[in-house]
């Protein structure tokens, strides 16, 4: 197994791309235990409960607009949003590379200033009552058209079904676009997977859950409408269960 050099990440929250103001991150994956000790037992007994994902940002503090301040500085409330971690085979992120995601809310937001260093905000987030997704990077580029991006091949299909998580970290300006996850049990044949509800127009971020079979060839679709040709940056991950 490669070992990956950690400078090789990038990381999307609710659509702001914090990949040059952030240098840390954990991703902690556990099960809340429920204690099932029975009066006459010797042993503790336990159960695992719900999921739960916490995962914590180290951020330098960026005032300008769309940076990490703008994205961190209103945690609280009950709006779900998704972070992706993206993580580069030891070079640039590419299709097809391993990636993190689930769908959160930020929880907390602790700048912490000292004389003679950066300036630097720490962010926590806690699972919004789902599952991680450990998937692939599906895209991450910026386009100006109706854009196939790459195919992964899987290799085999898988039955469980699964969850897409979008990233609108360059909104277009004038056109909008449709993502979709597309799936292929053997190529050129596709089918729609996942379907996501943003335009394209705004930042922001989604999930969508997917049931059933996750055919062995998945690749995201990004369909303009327009003629204005603007910049539009999607990041799409899939995660199968």
């Amino acid at each position: 197994m490669s070992k990956l050099a950690g400078r090789f990440t990038q990381i999307f929250f609710a659509g702001y791309d914090l990949t040059g103001r952030s240098n840390q991150w954990e991703f902690n994956d556990e099960w809340v235990s429920d204690d099932v000790t029975a009066f006459g037992e010797g042993a503790v007994n336990s159960i695992p409960d719900l999921p739960q994902v916490q995962v914590n940002v180290t951020a330098f503090l960026d005032p300008a607009t769309a940076q990490s301040h703008e994205a961190l500085s209103t945690p609280g409330g009950y709006t779900d949003e998704s972070i992706c971690i993206l993580i580069g085979q030891n070079q640039a992120v590419a299709i097809g590379d391993p990636a993190l995601a689930v769908l959160c809310k930020q929880f907390t937001y602790n700048p912490a200033i000292a004389t003679r260093r950066a300036v630097i905000a720490n962010a926590n987030f806690q699972s919004a009552g789902e599952r991680p997704g450990y998937g692939v990077v599906q895209a991450n580029a910026t386009i100006t058209n109706t854009t196939n991006f790459t195919e992964v091949d899987n290799l085999a299909s898988s039955a469980n079904g699964g969850a897409g998580y979008l990233q609108v970290a360059t909104p277009a300006l004038t056109d909008s676009y449709q993502v979709k996850l597309q799936h292929a049990a053997t190529l050129p044949t596709y089918a729609d997977l996942a379907t996501f509800s943003a335009n394209g127009q705004s930042r922001t971020s989604e999930r969508q859950a997917i049931n059933g079979t996750i055919n062995r060839y998945t690749r995201a679709v990004a369909t303009r409408t327009g003629a204005a040709g603007d910049n539009f940056k999607p990041v799409v991950v899939l995660a199968r269960h």
